[in-house]
């Protein structure tokens, strides 16, 4: 019996689809324990008699899904044998498009990348011709893997813009098609498909394999081109009621007057971003500032990534930019926090780069706005995940749909 067989829905009642849920909750019950388990231990949490457990873990080890882990030590009496996970039959895809890359990898279940590429080359944009980028560039790497291809669970996908990943909608980007993005992608693929918007999908690599996993209540925020927010509350991610939950840049605490993406003004996305850090580094420019990150580039061709970098080598003009941005962005964290009471923010995206430099001026603003007794209570961290946040994030969302983690 393969992973995908195991796992499949089935409407049908007998005693063979009764015996594949009833395997399904040992897999999931290996997958989430910490340690191996024996038989009662076993029998315990899927709530099966102790005989057809025995039965069922009996044929997944014949199935090469389960493994033996030796014998539990104890103080008197027969040793019980332990079993455990066969990780090495339990893989993902994960899919990261953005408006200037894509990244792809193949990912095990302990986390592990067993395969990763990327095209920086890539360009968003909402067209036929693009998407059918997407799906080369999804089967190249399906043909390039090693792993047999009934070992991979399904394939998750990050994608920037709003994603609905209810319905597997996407509204920004590919929306062109009578069905939902998810759905025609799982036909052209033959793999079940999992879709969500990019920041959702840093925050769930954060609870996954980050510095949320511990955390109740946290926000972690994808600072990069744009701005966004994953909300954890009681350790679920909150979507709401159509996956457009953490909508952070488009609410309105900014005073610019600039015509956001939205088609709304004074959205705080418009003073605190990537887009508007590269508005605000060429204005200063233009006026006669002096700067590290324009000496070898035209202005033009600076991105906010580069006055980050410049910013970290001690350029003063860019240092001054982030902190200002900073501030504005813990005053609007202010609100969130009186509002939520947090116990910990995660700045994510290629703003963490910036680490401290952009941390302190953050709890300034934040000084000014939250309340002094949940603000003793909250900690801010930069992310640690580096770039391959997104698609470890996107591959979880397989496993988590799974309920295997």
């Amino acid at each position: 019996m393969s992973v995908n067989s195991v796992f499949s829905e089935s409407e049908e009642v007998s005693n063979q689809s009764r015996q594949a849920k009833q395997k399904n909750k040992i897999i999931r019950a290996l997958s989430k324990a910490s340690d191996p388990l024996t038989i009662p231990e076993l029998q315990k949490m899927v709530r099966i008699s102790t005989p057809t457990t025995i039965k069922l873990t009996n044929e997944l080890m014949d199935d090469d899904l389960v493994l033996e882990e030796g014998k539990k030590e104890t103080e008197n009496g027969r040793r019980p044998t332990l079993y455990t996970l066969n990780i090495n039959k339990f893989y993902a895809i994960g899919v990261e498009i953005l408006f200037k890359r894509i990244s792809i990898a193949v990912v095990r279940l302990d986390q592990k990348v067993v395969l990763e590429k990327q095209d920086k080359n890539f360009r968003l944009e909402n067209t036929p011709e693009c998407l059918e980028t997407v799906i080369s560039f999804i089967q190249e790497t399906l043909q390039e893997t090693n792993i047999e291809k009934e070992h991979i669970l399904g394939i998750g996908i990050g994608l920037t813009g709003r994603v609905n990943t209810l319905t597997g909608e996407s509204y920004n980007f590919f929306n062109f098609h009578d069905e939902p993005l998810a759905q025609y992608l799982t036909k052209r693929l033959k793999k079940r498909i999992y879709i969500d918007n990019d920041t959702h999908v840093m925050g769930l690599a954060e609870q996954v394999l980050g510095q949320a996993k511990e955390a109740r209540n946290a926000l972690i925020l994808n600072v990069s081109r744009g701005l966004g927010m994953t909300i954890i509350a009681h350790k679920r991610i909150v979507t709401g009621g159509m996956g457009f939950a953490g909508e952070f840049g488009h609410m309105q605490m900014g005073n610019s007057e600039k015509l956001c993406i939205c088609g709304k003004r004074g959205c705080l996305g418009m003073e605190v971003s990537g887009y508007a850090l590269e508005e605000n580094f060429k204005s200063d420019i233009s006026g006669g500032g002096i700067s590290l990150a324009s000496s070898n580039k035209e202005l033009e061709d600076i991105r906010y990534d580069d006055i980050i970098e410049a910013a970290n080598e001690g350029d003063g003009l860019s240092i001054n930019l982030l902190q200002q941005m900073g501030e504005k962005l813990g005053m609007a964290l202010g609100n969130i926090v009186n509002l939520l009471n947090p116990e910990l923010i995660i700045i994510g995206g290629k703003f963490a780069q910036a680490g401290y430099m952009f941390t302190d001026s953050i709890k300034t603003g934040m000084n000014k706005t939250a309340l002094t007794i949940p603000l003793r209570y909250l900690t801010i961290k930069t992310s640690q995940l580096g770039s391959e946040t997104g698609y470890i994030g996107a591959s979880a969302m397989v496993f988590k749909q799974h309920d295997l983690i």
